[in-house]
């Protein structure tokens, strides 16, 4: 360790001064501002070629340890020594490998603890060349790596201060991360060795003693000393802490300290992922983790709590148990959990105030978090004899859940759903205490955050902290998702233990509420300036939130008590509460009913909340009541108020969830409500006839009525078909008509049948064409007289009629009952008649939006046709207005040139969405939908079937149409395959599902290409543009991942039929019916193919989730196309074995992919073991590679590949020599991937994963019609 060596590099001799001050120059240049490019650039090759030479690593070494040089020009000489042990270690013989190693023992003993001689970056380079030695050759090799170590180590302070000890901190960290934690691919061909040796040197004594007597006989001794690592590390930890608190008024003294014992947790916090428990009780490791607590030193505190976290938060095993219970108990003894406390309160700040106590809360929750859930899972365990102050604990865990800032809260929150789940008897005593503050929190923080009123949000110190901790609003509304949810469901768990107490408390603050709020004009309701997202609507929306979480509740609990046996001592009791609870429910809904409100969104929410009132009671002798609640649906008046839209606009979403709750009723209570059938149909009469220009109104409560009829069981078979035919006599009647069966004959007269005929002459006549700004022109009154013609002719196609009643008829029907059989009586000998006109109808409406259909006017129009059909947005997280301005902006644009053009695209848009929904809806009579579909209406041959009509109705245009509309097909398409009956799959099932590939692949990879381009050029884009291409974006990132989650969907098919019938009475599965999806897809080249073909594009279209799915889903396909000979195995297998294999390999080696290498490496791993004895083009395809020779390949296929064909080692080690194989082709290093900054945002330290895995899909909103869910890589395989 003084820097004497035995053995120098065989050849050449030592580097000469002429090529040092060669080689200082050449830095110098690249890192001069005023050197030319040209030389610059000479530089850098001469550089770079320096790495390749023989004798690099000598100058490297030279370089390195020659402190007269900078720091630049030694930093560069161990860049040097590096690249040789990352490139060239396999090409170098035994006495140069052992050369490298002395050479970095040598600069690893003449460090110095000074940061102006040898900065910590030039360190931690010698700590990183040293790990990428030792992943090499430690434990084979390198023997003595150990022993090395300690001899830093012990070197006393005097002598070389703290660098050694920081030194060996870094590469034990190091060691810990590559070998366990991460997926480096060196440490993972040699894990079993590495593994092995570095618990060996971890581990204190009293465990090593055991495991020296039963490690296996082939296994070297790689340990040096007594102590061990964790020990160590733990015991200067310790120390550092104590010096550092005793420092005093030596400031740099108690900096240099800290600063140590910081160093010293980065190091055990990655072991404590994976060390034995025993072993972190043996190095007491809880106890010197708490020691920072003494202090005041935050960052300290952070990085303790983080270790703490990864010790205590490592999953329980019964093996371990006992370890496992010392090392909770020890985190939870009273005075630690009173420290946490302490540094909890001390730490707190004002949003923005200091973030390093703020992230020191955030954590301090998480490991609070932990130990509650322990508490949860085992209470017995932790809860007998042991001795802790839980009242102390849960009242800290209420404390946290309080905290302003709903981060820090949120580990807490969820663990307290935990803790509500518990049975054991004195958590049950506690949880119980703690109930009114878990009530009262949960209801406060179910306010919608993201609706509040700016001047509002910026005064609330809840909003001030989520701006602080999300960046975007997707990320924000994610995580708030996820808390509400955690929100419902303790006020559903409390309310199911205790249903008389909750329902009486939530319901008694929502008639509170109501009777004092400003919801009525006497109390300050205005209609002129409303909004629905006002504090007094948010604030009853969210008490509405937490009297639907406490009902499902109390269902949950009435399904406990009928579960119980009239023996059983609880009955009774159970009994007479629920009785009570009914009366209490029924009067406070006779109550809330004598309650007048104005405002509408309220309106909605106390109807939603009697009706689910009402379906939650269920029981007899509520038939008074049911009808009460009905008449009050009916007779509820909102004065609507034109002039003030956001009002007009709430009053209409109102009438439309009344006739939804009403059909609702139907449903439940048909029996009760044909006693008054009479007096129902008179007052639905008067409502439809009242609100006669909305038809899906006036077919919604037709749709009432016939509900009931349908349902009722009291009423005669013949009778009840004889009303339910009369009802559809509009329908049927509607699709016979001649008239629409012309309109439909081509795309010229339907569009004359919607009043779309003659578009271009209109545009003409209004200047379209010569008007940048269309909102901002208005109609003159023909333009809207034509506006509102084409609006009449869209409700006069028999589409909404048809949606309407089919929706009634098939809601909640069950299959072979008698109101399926009536079902099927009125509707089959209907598909024949709607079938034809309505693919018709779907074919126009999607050729609409082809351009080739308009190629006859002049350039000018056609562009106003192209910008007609465009939908205006707004996206959340992405528009820059409020959506509740968009709206206004959309509202108050009804009668302008825009505001035409969103009528044209929406009638179309209507045609298309309808259609796709009737489709669906006739799915739901089996045989009779899909014989039609199979065999045409006269039941002949398959040639005759509809199948391939439909396939092109639904696929032919499909690409003409924006990403947005797409998504309805794909919806429709899983329908249709999911309820496609298996004797009719092969003959309806190819022409669709091969379709949909066949129509949106191309449609999908060239919208990536676009985006590709746009993103090229988008320097000086202006701030509009910017802002429509991540629209564009996002909804494409969304149209992608519903393309590709298809795919699974269909190979997984019978699995989730299976799971969701569940099985028989001897608890077996159900025999499958033939022939399965996932063998109908894989054994039919017209859907195989097409599928094949979009898979593997998906692999290399930029979006990281789309990516890893096909991923796992190649994985599930390859092992079935192992057989030698029998198709179509050989003819896939060569596809995968080319296009699958370029397209992973392309995709591994681009910096955008670097998170999913371990998926790209594992099934690039898989091609080659299964596939490389079966056909020679995986080895041809990595050939023709750059820099790719035969012997590297075959030796990588001999260590993934036995002699049998069988694979050899874990997939771990299987991925390694896959990236080792592929790693710095075209000079793009795949190690060093995974460290480029990546241009996807990332969250702010602090919110976990967890609580951010809710769906993210930005709701696309367009024209105010509702929601609409919205380099060269050829040359690597010698094409370019």
């Amino acid at each position: 360790m003084d820097g004497a060596f035995d053995t120098y590099w065989a050849q050449p001799q030592p580097p000469t001064s002429d090529h040092l001050s060669s080689i200082r120059q050449a830095l110098d240049a690249t890192l001069d501002p005023r050197v030319p490019n040209d030389f610059r650039q000479q530089a850098l090759g001469h550089l770079e070629s320096l790495k390749h030479q023989p004798d690099a690593p000598h100058y490297g070494f030279a370089l390195a340890d020659d402190w007269q040089q900078n720091a630049g020009v030694r930093y560069y000489g161990l860049q040097l020594l590096e690249f040789a042990v990352r490139y060239k270690w396999t090409e170098y013989n035994p006495a140069h490998t052992e050369q490298i190693r002395t050479w970095i023992k040598c600069l690893a003993g003449s460090l110095r603890d000074d940061d102006r001689a040898d900065p910590s970056f030039l360190r931690n380079k010698v700590a990183q060349v040293w790990v990428e030695v030792a992943k090499r050759s430690w434990g084979d090799e390198w023997m003595d790596m150990d022993a090395a170590l300690v001899t830093l180590w012990e070197k006393p302070l005097s002598e070389k201060g703290v660098v050694n000890k920081l030194f060996v901190c870094y590469v034990l960290e190091t060691l810990s991360e590559d070998v366990v934690n991460s997926e480096d691919p060196v440490a993972g061909l040699r894990l079993d060795v590495l593994g092995a040796a570095l618990n060996e040197i971890m581990i204190p004594q009293g465990l090593y003693e055991e495991y020296r007597h039963t490690r296996p006989g082939n296994q070297k001794e790689v340990r040096c000393g007594e102590q061990g690592w964790l020990s160590r590390m733990a015991e200067y930890f310790a120390l550092c802490v104590k010096q550092a608190r005793m420092g005093g008024q030596h400031v740099e003294l108690v900096e240099k300290m800290a600063n140590c014992a910081g160093k010293a947790l980065n190091a055990m916090r990655p072991t404590m992922s994976w060390i034995s428990l025993r072993a972190a009780v043996e190095a007491n490791c809880v106890d010197c983790l708490f020691l920072p607590f003494h202090s005041e030193d935050v960052a300290l505190q952070t990085a303790a709590t983080e270790t703490l976290h990864a010790l205590l938060a490592r999953p329980y095993n019964a093996h371990w148990h006992d370890s496992w219970l010392d090392t909770i108990v020890q985190a939870m003894r009273a005075d630690r959990v009173a420290l946490i406390k302490n540094a909890f309160e001390q730490s707190a700040s004002e949003p923005g105030e200091d973030d390093a106590k703020y992230t020191l809360q955030k954590k301090m929750s998480e490991v609070l978090s932990v130990l509650s859930d322990n508490i949860a899972y085992h209470p017995t365990d932790l809860v007998t004899g042991n001795k802790l102050d839980l009242p102390f604990f849960f009242a800290l865990l209420l404390h946290v859940l309080q905290s302003k800032s709903l981060v820090v809260s949120i580990p807490v929150l969820h663990s307290w759903s935990k803790l509500l789940s518990c049975e054991e008897g004195s958590v049950i005593d506690l949880v119980f205490q703690a109930l009114g503050p878990l009530v009262q929190t949960c209801s406060e923080r179910l306010l919608r955050y993201e609706n509040l009123p700016s001047s509002i949000a910026e005064e609330d110190t809840v909003c001030l902290f989520l701006d602080e901790d999300f960046d975007t609003i997707p990320e924000r509304h994610a995580f708030l998702g996820n808390y509400r949810r955690y929100c419902t469901n303790i006020i559903q768990t409390i309310a199911r233990s205790r249903p008389l107490e909750a329902l009486q408390h939530v319901l008694s603050q929502m008639s509170d509420l109501l009777a004092t709020g400003p919801y009525s004009g006497g109390k300050g309701f205005n209609s002129e300036n409303y909004s629905k997202s006002s504090l007094s609507v948010l604030r009853f929306d969210a008490q509405y939130t937490v009297v639907s979480a406490a009902l499902k509740g109390y269902s949950a609990w009435c399904a406990d008590a009928s579960a119980l046996s009239h023996e059983e001592p609880i009955f009774a009791k159970a009994e007479a509460d629920r009785q009570q609870a009914e009366q209490a429910l029924q009067e406070w809904s006779y109550g809330i009913m004598n309650t007048h409100t104005d405002d509408p969104e309220v309106a909605a929410m106390v109807l939603q909340t009697l009706v689910s009132i009402l379906r939650t009671l269920k029981s007899a002798g509520i038939e008074q009541f049911v009808l009460h609640v009905v008449q009050h649906l009916l007779t509820m008046q909102l004065h609507d108020n034109s002039a003030h839209t956001a009002f007009s606009d709430s009053v209409k979403s109102f009438e439309g969830l009344r006739v939804v709750e009403l059909q609702k009723l139907a449903l439940t209570f048909s029996n009760e409500l044909l006693q008054v059938y009479h007096e129902l149909e008179p007052r639905i009469g008067v409502l439809a006839q009242k609100h006669s220009e909305d038809v899906r109104l006036v077919w919604g409560y037709k749709a009432f009525l016939f509900m009931i009829i349908h349902r009722a069981n009291n009423i005669a078979p013949n009778e009840r078909l004889a009303r339910l035919q009369g009802m559809l006599a509009p329908v049927y009647e509607a699709w016979q008509d001649q008239s629409l069966s012309k309109s439909v004959t081509n795309l010229e007269s339907f569009c004359e049948a919607l009043a779309l005929d003659n578009l271009a002459d209109f545009f003409q006549q209004h200047g379209f064409h010569r008007v940048a700004d269309w909102s901002a022109q208005q109609l003159d009154a023909s333009g809207q007289a034509r506006q509102a013609a084409i609006k009449e002719r869209n409700d006069s196609i028999p589409l909404r009629m048809t949606k309407s009643m089919l929706a009634a008829t098939t809601e909640k029907l069950k299959p072979d009952s008698d109101e399926f059989e009536t079902a099927c009586a009125l509707w089959a000998p209907m598909i024949p008649v709607i079938l034809p006109p309505l693919m018709k109808m779907l074919r126009h409406a999607q050729a609409y939006h082809n351009m080739s259909n308009w190629n006859q006017l002049p350039d000018e129009l056609q562009q106003v046709v192209k910008r007609s059909l465009q939908d205006r947005f707004w996206q959340s997280g992405i528009s820059s207005e409020s959506k509740e301005d968009f709206y206004k902006r959309i509202s108050g644009s009804k009668t302008s040139l825009e505001g035409f053009a969103s009528v044209v695209r929406g009638t179309m848009r209507n045609v298309r969405e309808q259609g796709y929904h009737i489709v669906y809806l006739l799915t739901k009579f089996d045989e009779q939908f899909y014989g039609t579909l199979a065999e045409g209406e006269g039941g002949g041959n398959m040639q005759a079937g509809w199948a391939e009509p439909l396939a092109q109705a639904l696929f032919q245009d499909a690409k003409c149409l924006g990403a947005n509309h797409l998504h309805p097909i794909i919806n429709l398409t899983t329908g249709l395959v999911q309820r496609c009956p298996p004797q009719r799959r092969a003959q309806v099932l190819p022409f669709l599902i091969g379709g949909l590939f066949n129509g949106l692949d191309a449609k999908v990879s060239s919208e990536w290409e676009a985006i590709a381009e746009a993103q090229q050029g988008r320097a000086g884009r202006e701030e509009d543009e910017l802002g429509d291409e991540m629209r564009t974006e996002s909804v494409l990132r969304q149209l992608t991942y519903s393309m590709v989650s298809f795919v699974p969907f269909l190979l997984e098919h019978e699995r989730q039929q299976q799971v969701s019938n569940g099985r028989n009475e001897n608890g077996v599965a159900p025999p499958l019916a033939k022939p399965t999806v996932s063998e109908l897809v894989l054994g039919d080249p017209s859907i195989l193919e097409p599928m094949m073909l979009f898979c593997t594009h998906a692999l290399r279209m930029h979006d990281q989730r789309c990516c890893s799915t096909i991923c796992k889903t190649f994985r599930t396909i390859l092992p079935l196309f192992t057989h030698p000979s029998a198709p179509p195995a050989p003819q896939v297998r060569e596809f995968i074995s080319t296009e699958v294999l370029k397209a992973a390999i392309t995709s591994l080696n681009e910096p955008y992919f670097a998170d999913l290498q371990k998926d790209l490496a594992s099934l690039i791993a898989q091609m080659l073991v299964l596939y490389t004895r079966l056909t020679g083009t995986p080895r041809d395809v990595l050939l023709s590679l750059p820099d790719m020779s035969a012997a590297k390949v075959d030796r990588a296929l001999g260590r993934l590949v036995g002699e049998r064909g069988e694979a050899k080692g874990s997939e771990r080690q299987q991925r390694a020599v896959v990236l080792e194989l592929l790693e710095g082709v075209r000079g793009v290093s795949i190690y060093e991937a995974g460290k480029i900054r990546r241009e996807a945002p990332k969250k702010k330290a602090g919110v976990q994963e967890k609580y951010m895995q809710v769906e993210q899909q930005p709701t696309g909103l367009g024209d105010g019609q509702g929601g609409e869910e919205l380099e060269g890589v050829a040359g690597l395989f010698g094409d370019a």
